[in-house]
């Protein structure tokens, strides 16, 4: 579909009119960082689409970080009465997380109600970066710092309003909102959007420069287990999973049991393979027992086991993990690492 025109009062308009029925959020400055906050025309939260990426993955809006999946005795829940809701402002790096989970909680033998209903009921709407924190490095993944793909719309700030695209028909059926001006965007207007485009790709590509591999990190991943280069970070990791709650892809749970209300509840609660218990099972035993089994097992899920499974890599360059690593381990630094280790 040829790319659009929407103005800034127009665009505020739309989010009015798509607020009436079900919840929009959209990324906000606080403190210095970007975060996820619910839109409302009467209060002062103003979508800020510039930038980079918000602190909170997208994950968490489809997989709750603890949610009750089932009762019993009892009929199952039921999700119909979810309203749906909107996301504005998704980069590159969370609308292709969307995808990695797709594969894991929609696309397996047996799909998850609650990811699968959430997916279909809410709107994605993507926009460019403009800037490039330090730790973001989507380009080595082979990426780019604007929506190409796992989007109903994409925004592109461009002088008095946005480019917009339409990704699927469910985001152009959101646009058929009645005296909505839109209009086709103009040369000139495709012309800046591209330009803008080419000064944060560079900004990316420039600041990981020193990063780049000759390999690719499935390959640095799968021939270097046996590395001397993990043995460094492995004691400097605390294993306190701060990385992997924040990771977009990230998706381990554990289930449990408890009383409720003249009821059992099943409760859902999200679970990190760093943790020393998480491959814990009767008589003591753990697949993975040592931090140097654990510290390894994140980077082998994401770019071993989920290429080989699913034919895409499990990490999207977001720089989260870095962000939050409290003993400062960077993931670029490590598996330049092994690369270095080869060539030694």
């Amino acid at each position: 579909m040829t790319p659009l025109f929407i103005a800034a009062s127009e665009f505020e308009r739309l989010l009015s009119v798509w607020s009436a029925d079900r919840p929009v959020y959209v990324p906000v400055t606080r403190a210095g960082y970007r975060h996820w906050l619910r839109y409302s025309p009467d209060a002062p939260v103003r979508a800020e689409l510039d930038g980079i990426r918000a602190v909170e993955p997208l994950k968490s809006f489809y997989f709750r970080v603890q949610e009750r999946v089932a009762t019993y005795p009892g009929t199952p829940d039921s999700l119909d009465a979810e309203p749906g809701f909107v996301i504005v402002g998704a980069k590159q790096c969370d609308l292709r997380s969307l995808f990695c989970l797709d594969q894991t909680f929609a696309s397996s033998d047996i799909p998850d109600p609650f990811w699968v209903t959430r997916r279909e009921k809410a709107l994605v709407v993507g926009a460019d970066c403009s800037d490039a924190a330090s730790t973001c490095f989507c380009t080595l993944l082979g990426m780019e710092p604007h929506p190409q793909d796992c989007f109903d719309l994409s925004l592109a700030a461009v002088a008095g309003g946005f480019v917009v695209e339409v990704g699927s028909e469910k985001g152009e059926k959101a646009l058929r909102v009645q005296g909505l001006e839109l209009q086709t965007a103009t040369d000139a207007q495709l012309a800046e959007r591209q330009k803008n485009r080419e000064l944060t790709r560079a900004a990316v590509e420039e600041q990981n420069r020193k990063y780049k591999t000759s390999r690719s990190f499935t390959e640095l991943v799968t021939s270097g287990f046996g590395s001397a280069a993990w043995t460094p970070y492995v004691g400097r990791c605390r294993e306190d999973a701060a990385c992997l709650a924040i990771c977009p892809t990230c998706h381990c749970f554990v289930l449990y049991d408890q009383r409720g209300d003249g009821s059992n509840e099943r409760i859902r609660v999200w679970d990190f393979c760093y943790l020393r218990g998480y491959t814990r099972c009767g008589g003591g035993h753990s697949a993975r027992a040592t931090g140097n089994d654990r510290f390894k097992n994140k980077y082998v899920k994401k770019f071993q086991f989920y290429p080989a499974k699913y034919d895409v890599v499990a990490c999207t360059g977001c720089g989260r993990c870095i962000d939050a690593c409290l003993a400062k381990i960077d993931m670029r630094q490590v598996l330049h690492d092994l690369e270095e280790s080869r060539n030694a």
